[in-house]
């Protein structure tokens, strides 16, 4: 079981958010100029650089959470994501462990980090087809649809 990120600690900074998820195609060029391009891997890892700006008691949560409850931050954990869908869980761990740099500026302690997310979650296929159906639902397209087919079947019958 995973250990999750601490609720007394508040999440990477967001103004400096980047998601960067390694390329998963391999790409081949033909002879006849064209290429062809496919998946490599089902899934791949997805990098998000972390900062923190940490009063004395929130550095103390971060210290003790990478030394003691991920090994030094070696072992993945869970913790919340900021993705297009809103603040979503995710199995992350440490590229390199945020006690390698660590500030101290205006009272605060500044720590970063970059964090591997082990499979980035992205609306579903169910999700993105309502989502181009909107205002409709996926229902109520297929409602429409029968309706138009059967308003031209009678309409041609005459």
């Amino acid at each position: 079981m995973l250990v999750r990120y601490p609720k007394d600690l508040k999440l990477p900074l967001v103004s400096s958010h980047q998601l960067s998820q390694n390329s998963n195609l391999l790409r081949t060029n033909m002879a006849s100029g064209r290429a062809r391009q496919r998946k490599r891997f089902q899934s791949v890892p997805t990098t998000m650089s972390a900062t923190w700006k940490l009063n004395k008691y929130q550095a103390q949560i971060l210290e003790g959470f990478v030394t003691h409850g991920v090994n030094d931050a070696v072992n993945w954990f869970l913790m919340p994501v900021r993705t297009p869908e809103g603040l979503i869980e995710h199995e992350v761990r440490f590229k390199q462990s945020p006690l390698e740099s660590v500030s101290f500026n205006g009272g605060f302690w500044n720590y970063s980090a970059n964090i591997e997310i082990k499979k980035r979650q992205v609306v579903s296929e169910e999700g993105m087809v309502n989502l181009l159906l909107e205002p409709s639902t996926y229902d109520e397209y297929v409602q429409s649809v029968t309706d138009s087919v059967n308003n031209y079947l009678e309409n041609n019958d005459e």
